[in-house]
């Protein structure tokens, strides 16, 4: 059949019982993604834990990367978590639709495109997770930004993006296979999360400096307040017995509010501002284990 997945020439199925899973890269570029320190996290990763939680997916390069019997994924963006959702179910009517937008690549049809995507942006279908996909790569730095309307105003920015394949694609749903994938706020996962579970949190970082480029990627913003809030909720799920981790910025406002707990510093490359340029910084991996 037509919807059929195949990996390596294999069945799904067979895919699934022989246990064939590899680490795979994330299908969009995220701007603050954890690709590049994803080998380091996966290191603090706790030895035994019941249900995998990550609120803040992203990319989902932690998730990608590793393989969880059972997890809950979720984002605020529903845009992000459309995609995921579809290529979960079909990735190859997703490849279909972005192969289509590929082969009428250029700048003027980005801005097209970009228009359609909006008027749709809340839709739930393989069009628009591959719009969202080509839209991504191909956009300024691999931002995901909305304005305060929540629409996508990204201007276009890379001229040779690498797209992800259908075999790609096809990996990506046999990881997501039996995963839950939920559009919500961290907060409304917060009740699911039981004893002896993991929850990795890897939240919008402050900016590390005044000319720092934030990137919105939704509506709703996450400053110091929402910082503090995160830490009280991770301090609450520490009680009550679950694996917490933490990604964040390496700042004396992030490290005075888990003062009692694990930190460790790890090196990365980031972008500092609007300009794209690039600089090493040191980021934390915060844990209560």
């Amino acid at each position: 059949m037509e919807n059929e997945i195949y990996i390596n020439g294999t069945e799904l199925n067979t895919f699934i019982s022989n246990k064939q899973f590899k680490p795979i890269k994330p299908f969009i570029r995220w701007a603050g993604g954890k690709q590049n320190l994803v080998k380091e996290i996966s290191m603090n990763i706790p030895q035994n834990f019941n249900v995998y939680f990550e609120p803040f997916l992203g990319a989902g390069s932690l998730f990608l990367q590793n393989n969880f019997e059972n997890a809950v994924i979720s984002d605020i963006n529903p845009s992000l978590i459309n995609a995921f959702k579809q290529i979960q179910i079909d990735p190859l009517a997703v490849y279909k639709c972005l192969k289509k937008n590929v082969d009428n690549f250029s700048s003027e049809y980005y801005y097209r495109l970009r228009d359609q995507f909006n008027i749709r942006i809340n839709e739930e279908s393989p069009d628009i997770a591959a719009a969202f996909i080509f839209l991504v790569h191909t956009s300024f730095n691999g931002i995901y930004r909305v304005n305060k309307k929540g629409q996508y105003n990204v201007p276009f920015g890379k001229t040779n993006p690498a797209f992800p394949s259908l075999e790609h694609l096809n990996l990506v749903s046999l990881k997501l296979q039996g995963v839950v994938i939920e559009n919500s706020m961290y907060q409304d996962i917060i009740n699911k999360i039981e004893k002896n579970d993991f929850v990795y949190f890897d939240p919008p970082y402050p900016p590390i400096n005044q000319t720092s480029f934030f990137n919105q990627y939704s509506i709703q913003k996450f400053g110091d307040f929402q910082q503090e809030e995160l830490a009280q909720i991770s301090n609450e799920l520490s009680q009550k017995g679950v694996n917490v981790m933490i990604s964040n910025a390496d700042l004396p406002f992030i490290r005075q509010l888990y003062k009692n707990w694990n930190i460790e510093t790890i090196k990365t490359i980031r972008y500092i501002n609007c300009k794209a340029e690039r600089k090493q910084v040191t980021e934390l991996i915060i844990k209560n284990y």
